[in-house]
């Protein structure tokens, strides 16, 4: 793990180095653990596979090629990262959660029962159900 050290002009963050077992893993999406039996781990992340969402670990920090190790971050303030439109406004502070099959987050309207993985720090206008955008968000993982 890496923590960033405290200090007056940045905010915390936490970082831990994982192994992309796919290609596609761009900076800024969402990442789980491999779950495939054979390739089980605690090292691999892939994309978020639909029923495993338990496993989201984090954001990737930049892109990283399928067997390279890159940065994941996992707590802490991200001043950028993808939100997937709800087709409404949301607002700053609103919950954010993993969308199966996909590489960002969504906004929840009720967090009964469920905890948050992150909190949206800027609001996002009404927009067009299939867009995505690069938010500000606040993370917590770990």
């Amino acid at each position: 793990m890496q923590f960033k050290r405290v200090n007056r002009d940045a905010p915390e963050r936490v970082f831990i180095v994982m192994r992309a077992n796919e290609t596609g893993i761009a900076a800024d999406d969402v990442v789980q653990l491999e779950l495939t039996a054979a390739s089980v781990d605690g090292i691999l992340v892939v994309q978020p596979n639909t029923g495993e969402l338990p496993a989201v670990i984090g954001v990737a920090d930049a892109a990283i090629a399928n067997g390279s190790y890159g940065l994941v971050q996992v707590y802490g303030y991200r001043s950028t990262s993808r939100i997937g439109s709800t087709a409404t406004s949301q607002a700053i502070g609103v919950a954010l959660l993993p969308v199966a099959g996909q590489d960002y987050f969504s906004s929840v309207a009720s967090t009964a029962g469920i905890l948050p993985m992150a909190v949206l720090l800027e609001t996002i206008t009404t927009s067009v159900s299939s867009d995505t955008f690069s938010r500000k968000i606040w993370l917590h993982m770990m």
